[in-house]
């Protein structure tokens, strides 16, 4: 899992980036975002705060960010699986399940990519 922060506060940002030092990349090179204020991104979004509609509320630990990050990549994947089945009414039954599969095995690249560039 390719991780990118974009954080106001230089503590969060500290914390992230010891937490999460080898999954840590450029935004453009990310599966996910993390941040500690309202933004918008194509990207998925994991927003660290106090307000109701955080996704992780701090003070967090660790095993609390690892466990939301699964949460909101799962969620991700899943959210491209159903639109890849939705996004045309004209799409033939193959076209749609080509689509998927293609959905299916980037993310499972993603997968593979990640574990093994996390070990030492």
């Amino acid at each position: 899992m390719n991780i990118a922060l974009n954080c106001h506060s230089v503590l969060i940002e500290k914390s992230l980036r010891k937490f999460l030092k080898h999954q840590l990349v450029a935004e453009h090179d990310a599966d996910i975002l993390i941040t500690d204020h309202h933004m918008v991104s194509e990207k998925p979004l994991l927003r660290i705060g106090m307000d109701p509609d955080a996704d992780l509320k701090k003070p967090f630990s660790r095993s609390q960010l690892m466990i939301k990050l699964e949460e909101k990549i799962e969620e991700s994947s899943n959210k491209k699986i159903v639109e890849a089945f939705t996004v045309e009414e004209e799409e033939s039954l193959e076209e749609k399940i080509e689509r998927a599969t293609r959905l299916f095995v980037d993310e499972l690249v993603t997968i593979i990519k990640g574990h093994y560039e996390s070990r030492p």
